[in-house]
């Protein structure tokens, strides 16, 4: 039976992870309230979703470190203390610029937040079967938050207007505080562990100016000077990171990982995933708040099938992986998730609704079943020493997939009068990308066959 310490620091870390999924989700159906309070277009709506996405993308694996040097406890206070003012800038904002920066900050307070989460779990829950279960269940939470979001956004905003999907965050926040301040006990590396700062400057760099590139050049033109300078400086910080981790004696990321092959083709199926699922969430949030004319809350309805199917792919995911084993389960989900990108690339967003909610289902039921097994599949190609930083890659590169998907098909939807069009052609990418990450799966599947 768990002791409460364990219970504590459960309830923590679930209410921390919560934050964090119900941030990537609840701000889709608030995007036209957030156009029209704030007057701005679709550049502006692409800013607000990838200034979090970034930042919490390109500061995570630094935050297990930070972790291990200062300890886990106490960094994650920072993370809620940071995530909480985060919020209420956020809430209080009167113009984009702050409303930017209050979500940078919210991705820097969730970079801290969810790899000292595992951190304090695995301290709390040393037996290899409870942490399992412990993880398990915090992850659970994560899955309610994310099939929770749209329709907890959609309540509020038809009680409030849209600062209210940040300004909730507050008492969660102070709550998680409460119990943070009740779990017994530090936990820190003695300074085994040193932060790579040169590093993490050269990969935010990169990733900040790739985004900015691909968010405003459809708006001022690919040619721009700006947009060719920027692009040419994030391809010389990629240069600059890579030199930097090559000598590095603590590097951030251990490139000697990416020797593996299955390691690094993984690590593309992620990336491009993340892209085409999140970059295909932003569309169709704007298709049916601006095309369709729904209320926020009907638009979290409307996207209810994909949430609910992604995590009872999850559940099943789970359930079947002793059984089929990761990869084949991840080259079904993507088969699966593969027809219903086809099927709405084929007919298009403006059709009879119970037939984009079954494309919607397939999509999400073929997301949460393949991409969990990720994670697992990653480990077992690296040394145990090596398995939370694995970890920390996947979700560092699904988050930069998710800034790169949400860029350029946000570009799609730059004019208002051509959103049918713009979602149809992020649907056709998103079939072909997705065709891809099958084909990429199904050879990594056979050359570990042969192998085995």
């Amino acid at each position: 039976m768990a002791t409460v310490d364990q219970r504590t620091t459960l309830l923590a870390t679930s209410i921390s992870f919560v934050l964090v999924i119900l941030d990537t989700s609840i701000v889709n159906v608030a995007l036209e309230s957030i156009s029209r309070g704030l007057a701005t277009d679709v550049t502006g709506l692409q800013w607000i979703a990838t200034a979090y996405i970034v930042a919490f993308g390109s500061l995570l694996l630094s935050g297990g470190a930070l972790g291990d040097i200062f300890g886990a406890r106490r960094i994650y206070m920072i993370g809620l203390v940071l995530f909480n003012v985060a919020s209420l800038i956020s809430g209080c904002a009167s113009s984009m610029s702050t409303l930017i920066a209050g979500r940078i900050l919210q991705g820097i307070g969730a970079a801290l937040l969810v790899p000292c989460a595992l951190s304090l779990l695995t301290h709390a829950y040393p037996d290899d079967t409870s942490r399992a279960k412990a993880i398990a269940s915090w992850a659970a939470w994560g899955g309610a938050a994310q099939v929770l979001g749209p329709l907890v956004g959609g309540l509020l905003l038809a009680v409030f207007d849209w600062r209210s999907i940040f300004l909730v965050n507050v008492p969660i926040c102070v709550v998680g505080m409460w119990l943070t301040l009740r779990i017994e006990g530090h936990i820190r590396d003695h300074g085994s562990r040193r932060l790579d700062l040169a590093g993490q400057l050269s990969a935010a760099l990169a990733m900040v100016l790739l985004n900015a590139a691909l968010i405003e050049g459809a708006r001022v033109g690919w040619d721009n000077r700006w947009i060719l300078t920027a692009l040419m400086c994030s391809a010389l910080s990629t240069l600059a990171f890579v030199v930097i981790e090559r000598r590095s004696r603590a590097p951030i990321l251990p490139l000697s990982l990416f020797s593996n092959p299955v390691f690094s083709w993984i690590c593309f199926t992620v990336l491009l995933s993340s892209a085409t699922f999140f970059g295909m969430l932003f569309v169709l949030s704007l298709y049916f708040l601006q095309r369709a004319g729904f209320t926020p809350l009907q638009t979290g309805l409307a996207m209810l099938p994909f949430a609910l199917l992604a995590t009872a792919g999850n559940l099943a995911s789970a359930r079947l992986a002793d059984r089929i084993g990761p990869m084949s389960l991840m080259l079904v989900g993507s088969a699966v998730r593969l027809i219903g990108f086809a099927g709405l690339a084929v007919w298009g967003a403006d059709v009879f609704y119970p037939l984009m909610a079954l494309e919607l289902s397939l999509m999400g039921f073929g997301s949460g079943l393949g991409n969990p097994m990720t994670i697992s599949v990653l480990i077992s190609t690296v040394d145990r020493k090596y398995s939370g930083v694995a970890s920390g890659i996947s979700r560092a590169t699904g988050q930069l997939g998710s800034a790169i998907g949400v860029a350029i098909f946000g570009a799609f939807l730059a004019d208002p009068r051509y959103i049918l069009g713009g979602t149809r052609l992020a649907a056709g990418i998103s079939t072909a990308s997705t065709a891809l990450v099958t084909l990429v799966i199904w050879h990594v599947w056979r050359q570990r066959d042969r192998t085995a």
